[in-house]
């Protein structure tokens, strides 16, 4: 059978799949409008990508941002010198409440702030 290449309808499963040399290498789900990467996963080599609404979830492995910024908040400029491979954490709705198991850092635009499992928010000292 020779290697199989290009789009290929699986009506059966209402997707459609994107063969390699008879691998099956990406899919777009129609009923869920999923596309879903079966090897090697993804690769932006220039550009981004956006996401409009919904979220971006790691099952396995890591999140890297290398070289770059990772902000929580919105993306604009907030030093005379950009800085590489920083967090940086612009203000947001701070958290309220018992937060069951878990612990945050958050920002409230001038201090850096950190809430526990009790709900106890205090500033995070130097």
């Amino acid at each position: 059978m020779p290697s199989r290449r290009g789009w290929r309808w699986d009506g059966a499963n209402s997707r459609l799949d994107v063969d390699v040399d008879g691998t099956t290498v990406a899919r777009f789900d129609d009923a869920t409008n999923d596309l879903t990467l079966t090897t090697n996963g993804l690769g932006v080599t220039a550009g981004g990508i956006g996401i409009t609404a919904g979220d971006l979830t790691v099952t396995a492995g890591d999140a890297h941002v290398v070289a770059e910024n990772l902000y929580m908040g919105a993306e604009t400029a907030f030093a005379s010198t950009e800085p590489t491979s920083t967090v940086i954490f612009k203000q947001g709705t701070a958290p309220a409440g018992a937060i069951g198991t878990s612990s945050a850092i958050f920002s409230n635009g001038t201090l850096m702030r950190k809430i526990i499992a009790d709900g106890t928010v205090s500033n995070i000292q130097a």
